[in-house]
């Protein structure tokens, strides 16, 4: 039987960062994400619900898991410049506003 993964609650944005403390504190959150650490969320992602690896008991990338995943630097030199939208699934949810 494959085990169930764990569900992850993520904000990503401008507010997200703004408002990280009181979602953290609120339990509306697992993960927070400033509008320049999108790069950032499969590590995120992997801290959170590591993929179990061939060897029981280890998590991939040797990370343990963690209750929350915060990363809300802003950067410097990100334009977005090379960011082109893909969907898979053009009529699949993917993000609820």
């Amino acid at each position: 039987k494959i085990p169930k993964r764990k569900r992850i609650i993520g904000v990503l944005g401008c507010m997200a960062e703004r408002l990280k403390e009181d979602m953290f504190k609120d339990g509306t959150a697992d993960m927070i994400v400033g509008p320049d650490a999108y790069r950032d969320l499969p590590r995120l992602i992997s801290a959170l619900a590591p993929i179990p690896s061939s060897t029981p008991g280890q998590p991939q990338f040797g990370m343990p898991m963690m209750e929350r995943a915060l990363n809300v630097e802003l950067s410097f030199d990100e334009t977005y410049a090379d960011i082109t939208p893909v969907r898979a699934n053009p009529g699949d949810v993917h993000a609820f506003v």
